[in-house]
């Protein structure tokens, strides 16, 4: 499943977490991920310095921006 609005997670992507608000950008990506049949999966770093999310559902997350990769 891919983030709340539909759209397919990709690497760089701006999103916004739906529960607390936080936002920040997509690190890793594992599209229907064999651990939660159905779920894409996602790994975040968030914007506020704060500490990262290293595994979460995509659909958890709304796309606030498309993003390019600068790594």
């Amino acid at each position: 499943m891919a983030y709340s609005d539909g759209n397919t997670p990709e690497l760089g992507d701006r999103v916004r977490h739906l529960a607390s608000g936080k936002i920040g950008r997509v690190a890793n990506v594992q599209l229907t991920a064999g651990d939660t049949p159905g779920h894409d999966q996602i790994s975040v770093e968030p914007d506020d310095g704060s500490v990262g999310v290293d595994v979460a559902l995509a659909d958890e997350y709304e796309l606030v921006e498309r993003g390019q990769i600068k790594w």
